[in-house]
């Protein structure tokens, strides 16, 4: 029965203009703690653990993708076999959609692959891929075929999981390198994705240093007026050297823009 009420909300979540909240994580996060145990020990074998996190990743939305952790904590989930049943999902989705977004008139199980399957999947896996799973990302981002959507998806949880030379390397590579041209970004793109990373990594003096160094070079480069505006304004508010940058001045003399004034 339990199942079949996480299965229900799974499928009502993924209808447009369902409104509740409730997902099946949040099930699990509110299940009674003399249940814990059980469920722990059901998740040690790897077919369960790919059932619990297809209805996970089939209900998630943003909010609640914030409770992960908290679900790893709970029931003890490695990470290694968490990226092994995101993997798989990922894998099986993906067959169903081609790595194309999906039609309105497509059949419904390939608009669930497509709406939530893959792209939770995929960013799920930032938060325990190793280095066979940061492959298995970096794959995904790189591919030319692939709908811009899910490879950016794929390129977010990457940079979640990367050091401070694989954020570098995987920034130049996407806003400056040969991957920048294949890729048609949302509005501000990776510089939002990568000011974002960089408040979310306060404890990461190398990466966040690394964040600096590939956003300073994109935009020595940069030729979209407003989108230079946006992530220069950002930047400088986090970084006193860029501020003050010599690149900065010349950028901005380029774009006929003069600094702005801090407020006192």
């Amino acid at each position: 029965m339990k199942k079949m009420v996480i299965c229900m909300m799974v499928v009502g979540l993924a209808m447009p203009g369902f409104s509740t909240l409730v997902t099946a994580l949040d099930v699990y996060l509110d299940i009674p703690e003399q249940e814990v145990e059980r469920i722990r020990d059901e998740l040690k074998d790897a077919k369960k653990l790919k059932e619990y996190m297809g209805r996970i990743v089939g209900s998630l939305n943003p909010t609640s993708y914030e409770k992960m952790e908290e679900f790893k904590k709970r029931f003890n989930v490695g990470d290694e076999p968490m990226q092994t049943a995101l993997m798989d999902i990922i894998r099986e989705a993906s067959t169903k959609t081609g790595w194309k977004r999906s039609r309105p008139d497509d059949a419904w199980d390939m608009r669930i692959a497509d709406r939530q399957l893959l792209p939770w999947a995929i960013t799920c896996l930032g938060i325990c891929a190793n280095t066979e799973g940061k492959k298995f990302l970096m794959d995904i981002a790189t591919d030319s075929a692939k709908d811009d959507d899910f490879r950016w998806t794929a390129i977010c949880s990457y940079l979640r999981r990367a050091d401070a030379q694989e954020t570098r390397d995987t920034l130049v590579l996407f806003l400056t390198g040969d991957m920048k041209t294949t890729l048609n970004l949302p509005y501000h793109g990776l510089y939002f994705s990568a000011i974002s990373l960089y408040d979310n990594t306060k404890e990461n003096s190398q990466k966040r240093e690394a964040i600096i160094f590939a956003l300073t070079a994109a935009l020595m480069l940069e030729k979209d007026k407003e989108v230079f505006s946006w992530a220069d304004k950002l930047l400088a508010e986090r970084s006193t050297e860029y501020a003050e940058s010599p690149q900065r001045k010349a950028a901005l003399e380029r774009m006929n823009k003069p600094p702005e004034k801090e407020t006192p």
